[in-house]
């Protein structure tokens, strides 16, 4: 790869128009350093669970000419290419923000990037953008990417330039708000040699409206599924068809397996051992035509697979819907609802719990949810006057499954808690206050300088204990700032927990740091009153014994907590 910023990564895909040559970086499972993008919770916002594993393997040529412009894929001619979606936390979710929400967004780079200058474009993708590209692909004419990009996406697009850190990360970077839409962000290089350097992209999804869905968090094999919608703030006369799926959580995910000669006829993309091309006849001439109602609710149904869920669509304004699911065994399975408009598309989407029990099983199907939900609240139950600041972030909580939710706010000195649930309790949230001073619940000061007063609660008060998480983590910063103006010793930096008698220093370790933080990870056993503590750096001068006054030798050494003599 040559030009600015010239990197020892070596490309794993190559596109060569008349005008551009276009490298591609490769991606790899680890989650802090296989170049991935990230986007940040919106605050009281909607995550959608993603389907798990996502994994691509491709198998076939790895050299292609079509339509002037020229491909290759770094990769032996036998050999496969496999991509694997990372399955920790923080990548299972994906958000879904409103108008008026700041997106944000991180890289997780390779470190071999560190300090290099990049460029994020964002632009919208529309039903005209997908025809446009798809027509210059059946035409054969792709050769020239400055026109390509034009015909397909216009001048409609914001960009923005900045520096990767010293891991080659970027970390809560602001794009802003964005109108309704969909979207995608590709973060670039551009080198010296003209050529550029895709390092990643993602998609992000604003809808016009939150989706409010009224359903009960558990049925009785053999009963139908019923749910109520609504759109948020919509207008009461605003005609949009609503859709819902239900689909068991073994059956969510995504093995896409695509093979390919070079030519249309010999490409095949098969998603969880079905055949999409030949399933939707995406080979045929006739790609633009709409599916009706019932071809689309068929098709849906065997991607998804008989006895794995089902699916309703309703008519235009129909705002209840029963789903079919006398077929299906007990388990748990998600709901994912959406609204559709045919001006504005997708224009809301949300996501639930369902789970369906045997007969006689303990189960509830009144509309508030399962028996495992936890009753919160927004009332904190510390005083005011003692809040400097808070921050939280939902998330969905399943039984068995690690849930990371992650704090966007830039001086916020909590990124993240992340822990693995012992229970479903569907989507709670995890609310992070800064105190002025310690937790009104710690009747005593944690020992050492005190950095931050902290408490942390997930759910309601009764959730977040040894009985319901495992393995639970919070991730905080320090500020490299305060470190030296303390003359504080890094290797002592701890996050202590009120037990209710005491405090507990925590097992404490550091992860990272940039120009302006430190980075650390530390094991606590609960959620509750916490202290971001350390001791100083003291330099101790010790007079020999028998030393006459004046003509001591001076031994310096390292003492924590202690005074200069």
């Amino acid at each position: 790869m040559a030009g600015g910023g010239k990197t020892d990564i070596k490309p794993v895909a190559t596109l060569n128009f008349t005008d551009k040559v276009v490298y591609f970086l490769d991606h790899n499972s680890d989650p802090t350093e296989g170049n991935w993008i990230t986007l940040g919770c919106p605050n009281e916002g909607t995550r959608i669970q993603l389907p798990e594993p996502i994994k691509v393997t491709y198998n076939g040529t790895k050299y292609k000419e079509f339509g002037g412009a020229s491909w290759k894929l770094n990769k032996d001619a036998d050999e496969s290419y496999t991509i694997k979606y990372p399955s920790t936390s923080s990548y299972t979710t994906h958000p879904v923000y409103l108008p008026d929400e700041e997106v944000t967004m991180s890289f997780h780079g390779d470190s071999c990037l560190k300090g290099q200058d990049v460029e994020i474009y964002v632009f919208k993708l529309t039903s005209n953008c997908a025809r446009e590209l798809l027509d210059s692909f059946l035409a054969g004419d792709v050769g020239n990417l400055n026109t390509l990009f034009k015909d397909s996406i216009g001048e409609k697009y914001e960009k923005y330039c900045t520096k990767l850190d010293s891991c080659g990360d970027i970390s809560d970077y602001k794009l802003g708000c964005f109108d309704a839409g969909q979207y995608c962000i590709v973060m670039v290089q551009q080198n010296n040699d003209k050529s550029m350097t895709v390092l990643s992209s993602t998609v992000l999804v604003v809808t016009e409206y939150e989706l409010q869905v009224d359903s009960p968090g558990s049925i009785v094999k053999g009963n139908d599924l019923d749910i109520c919608m609504e759109l948020e703030g919509a207008p009461a006369a605003y005609g949009c068809t609503y859709g819902a799926v239900l689909i068991k959580e073994q059956a969510y995910k995504a093995n896409i397996e695509i093979n390919s000669d070079g030519t249309k006829a010999g490409t095949s993309v098969i998603i969880n051992d079905l055949d999409i091309i030949e399933e939707f006849d995406i080979n045929s001439s006739n790609y633009k035509s709409k599916l009706t109602k019932n071809e689309l609710q068929t098709e849906i149904q065997t991607l998804i697979g008989e006895g794995n869920g089902a699916i309703a669509i309703g008519e235009s304004g129909q705002k209840k819907l029963s789903l079919t699911t006398f077929d299906l065994p007990v388990g748990c399975y998600y709901l994912l609802v959406g609204a559709y408009s045919p001006e504005d598309g997708l224009v809301g989407i949300t996501q639930k719990e369902v789970q369906i029990k045997n007969k006689g099983s303990s189960n509830n199907n009144n509309s508030g949810g399962n028996k495992d939900k936890v009753n919160e609240t927004n009332n904190s139950p510390e005083p005011t006057k003692n809040v400097k600041k808070s921050d939280n972030c939902k998330q969905f909580v399943t039984n068995g499954k690690r849930v990371k939710f992650e704090f966007s706010k830039a001086d916020a000195p909590v990124c993240y808690l992340d822990f693995k649930s012992k229970k479903t309790v569907g989507t709670i949230t995890a609310t992070v206050e800064e105190l002025k001073e310690k937790s009104s619940f710690a009747s005593t000061e944690p020992k050492g300088e005190v950095y931050k007063y902290l408490n942390i609660r997930v759910g309601n008060g009764d959730f977040a204990d040894p009985d319901n998480i495992d393995n639970a983590i919070v991730g905080f910063k320090v500020s490299k700032e305060w470190l030296n103006e303390n003359h504080i010793d890094m290797d002592t930096i701890a996050l202590q927990h009120f037990n209710g008698a005491q405090w507990d220093s925590l097992k404490t370790e550091k992860v990272k740091e940039d120009d302006k933080f430190v980075y650390f990870d530390a094991e606590t056993p609960s959620f509750s009153p916490f202290a971001i503590t350390a001791n100083k750096n003291i330099l101790v001068i010790e007079e020999k014994p028998g030393a006459d006054v004046g003509q001591s030798a001076s031994e310096i050494k390292q003492q924590d907590d202690s005074e200069l003599v």
